[in-house]
Order: C-alpha cells, then sequence, then structure tokens
C-alpha cells in the first residue's frame, strides 16, 4: 500500500513538473514571436526608407 501512495505521488510530482515546463515552453514561444515580429517590423521599416 505505501509503495502504491509513494508512486502515485511520485507521478503527480512528475505531472506537475511537466505541466510547469509546457507553461514556461509556451511563454519562451511568446517571446520569440514577439521578438521575430519586432525584427520583421524593424527591416520593414529600413526597407521602405532605402527605397
Amino acid at each position: 500500500m505505501r509503495k502504491i501512495k509513494r508512486n502515485i505521488e511520485k507521478k503527480t510530482i512528475h505531472q506537475v513538473k511537466e505541466e510547469k515546463f509546457a507553461e514556461a515552453n509556451n511563454g519562451f514561444k511568446k517571446i520569440l514571436a514577439g521578438i521575430c515580429g519586432g525584427l520583421l517590423i524593424i527591416t520593414l521599416i529600413i526597407f521602405a526608407n532605402q527605397v
């Protein structure tokens, strides 16, 4: 019985870690998308000024 409880506890801790990692990964993707969008806008402005 104790082993089963410990395994269940370990699984829930593991799930929580995975969820936190997924959330962090999602946030990181949003930051990257924002940076890429900003660079694209800057590039367009520079290109428009040269034309």
